[in-house]
């Protein structure tokens, strides 16, 4: 008696994510939801003028979500804010979304269109370029973001 040739085994399929309580961490990615701008389990979420920062501390740095606005000027939205006549923060991260332009007090500019790893060093400009928010995912070390990345404390040649 001959034996019965088995079924070819059916292909396996990705399994869907499902979470397992209300704010787990990790959800599944929702039809129609952008996950680059989902919220992120545990961040501190600022806001200061129409920037929005997510904050999640990392070792003795933090690494942040920074979603500016189209339209967005440092120098028109946030100098009167900070009192500073240019930012004078160093920003490290991927810029993910969105087109960023800028200069600095000597007149060098900058144009960075995502997705793009940015240095910027103290003493700039910049705005959002274009009708889509920019989104930077920074690595910063508060006040000492220049000096830890080795960066000087102000922009110049």
């Amino acid at each position: 008696m001959k034996k019965k040739p088995r079924p070819a085994p059916k292909p396996r399929t990705a399994r869907r994510v499902t979470r397992t309580k209300p704010g787990a961490a990790s959800r599944p990615a929702v039809a129609g939801r952008d996950a680059l701008m989902a919220p992120i389990a545990g961040a501190d979420r600022r806001q200061i003028g129409a920037v929005r920062i997510d904050i999640v501390r990392a070792g003795n740095g933090r690494i942040k979500r920074v979603v500016y606005p189209k339209g967005f000027r440092w120098s028109t939205h946030l100098k009167p804010t900070v009192g500073t006549e240019l930012c004078m923060h160093a920003h490290v991260g991927l810029l993910a979304r969105g087109r960023v332009r800028g200069e600095y007090a000597d007149g060098c500019t900058f144009d960075f269109t995502a997705p793009r790893v940015v240095v910027l060093e103290p003493g700039h400009d910049a705005w959002v370029v274009g009708d889509e928010a920019a989104v930077l995912i920074q690595f910063d070390a508060e006040g000492d973001t220049a000096e830890r990345f080795g960066l000087p404390a102000e922009h110049r040649h």
